[in-house]
């Protein structure tokens, strides 16, 4: 008489493991995708929260952040603010508000921004912070907000900043990825 067959054989192991390689690789992709569009849409409601909280900032002052104000527009009709000139006017917008008070800006809610230490930002592969991560008291790296780049994750996931348009005949500002 034959013994019953107990387990599986080696066809149908690597058959179910290769299904299984399968699936992960459709969910990983998926995933992936979810990601980068995630972080896409995260980067534009920052660099529109930011436009917002200069464009309060001029509301409030009456003028823009002294690097745009300070900007020579003889015969130019945009002047791109990019890298640390860029964290220049964030610094400025987003610290209205910061300081000896202790009180919060009105003007952005900067806990969901991005950021990075403005030596680390120059670099290919900078990781960012959310702000609140790094001005928080139980903080464990700590980034002071004169020391601060302001940007978004790219699609890899790397720290990239954002840039500053001001557009001389409109007078008005733009913030762009």
């Amino acid at each position: 008489m034959k013994q019953a067959r107990r387990g599986f054989t080696i066809v149908e192991m690597l058959a179910v493991i290769g299904v299984v390689a399968i699936l992960i690789s459709i969910i990983a992709s998926v995933a992936s995708n979810s990601i980068r569009a995630a972080r896409g849409k995260r980067a534009a409601v920052m660099s529109s929260s930011l436009q917002q909280a200069i464009a309060a900032y001029y509301a409030e002052e009456g003028k823009w952040p002294s690097l745009i104000e300070s900007a020579n527009t003889d015969g130019e009709d945009t002047i791109v603010f990019k890298g640390t000139q860029a964290d220049q006017i964030f610094q400025e917008v987003v610290g209205k508000g910061f300081g000896k008070s202790g009180k919060k800006s009105m003007l952005v809610d900067a806990s969901g921004l991005f950021v990075c230490e403005s030596s680390a930002a120059n670099g290919n592969r900078a990781r960012g912070y959310n702000f609140s991560e790094v001005t928080g008291s139980n903080a464990r790296h700590r980034i002071g907000l004169k020391q601060m780049a302001f940007g978004y994750q790219d699609g890899g996931g790397y720290f990239q900043r954002f840039c500053v348009i001001y557009n001389c005949r409109t007078d008005s500002v733009t913030v762009v990825q």
